[in-house]
């Protein structure tokens, strides 16, 4: 598999850099939700999105480090000019917090053990993820960064995927991870306990079959 930032390898903890959090599949979630589609500012480390259930997951996770009267929560109200639907915004003021997350996201070797990949994953795709309503073409995750999106390639490789690919659009800016469609199947039954998104949707973890179709992609 490829190295990770700085050549890491997956799941050689530093305790001394990230010794605030827990290393379990409820928190390496969080990181992942946070990292797709997380807030920071100097101090203070949280999440917004629209759909509420994600935002409930967040909050119980920072729920497990902080008293809940250390927990913000704001609601933006649908605009007709900016805003469509009614978004959330739950944070917590912990420069400590903060420090290990961003340095997770730069390099998530640091925490993410191989028992933490699907659970990491998973919330990198409900956070930015997307998968087409056959749950067998255009499965993806977006970034802004290409090193996130080749350090998550490096996680996939190292659950021996083999046909998945990061593709640059220039236009957009943006990064894409592409699970090839002969090892989607894999990937969503690999993330399917831990991700909020699928479990709301109408798949359900089966037997592999993409050896009945035929590409890659």
């Amino acid at each position: 598999m490829k190295d990770l930032k700085r050549g890491n390898s997956v799941g050689s903890a530093n305790v001394d850099s990230c010794n605030f959090l827990r290393s379990d599949a409820e928190t390496a979630y969080a990181i992942g939700l946070w990292c797709a589609d997380g807030y920071h500012r100097t101090s203070s480390i949280g999440l917004s999105n629209t759909d509420k259930d994600l935002i409930r997951k967040f909050s119980e996770f920072l729920s497990e480090y902080f008293p809940k009267e250390r927990l913000r929560l704001r609601l933006y109200y649908p605009d007709d000019n900016l805003r469509r639907t009614l978004a959330y915004h739950v944070y917590v003021n912990c420069r400590q917090l903060l420090r290990e997350c961003k340095a997770i996201k730069e390099n998530p070797g640091l925490f993410i053990a191989t028992s933490l990949v699907w659970p990491y994953l998973a919330g990198r795709f409900d956070g930015d993820g997307s998968v087409a309503g056959d749950f067998y073409r255009d499965c993806r995750i977006v970034y802004s960064s290409e090193t996130e999106a080749q350090n998550d390639l490096a996680f996939l490789e190292l659950m021996d995927f083999e046909l998945s690919k990061v593709y640059h659009y220039k236009n957009a800016r943006t990064f894409c991870l592409y699970v090839s469609r002969l090892e989607t199947n894999k990937f969503l039954n690999g993330i399917y306990p831990y991700s909020i998104k699928l479990q709301k949707s109408a798949f359900a973890p089966r037997r592999d079959f993409s050896e009945k179709k035929d590409g890659n992609y």
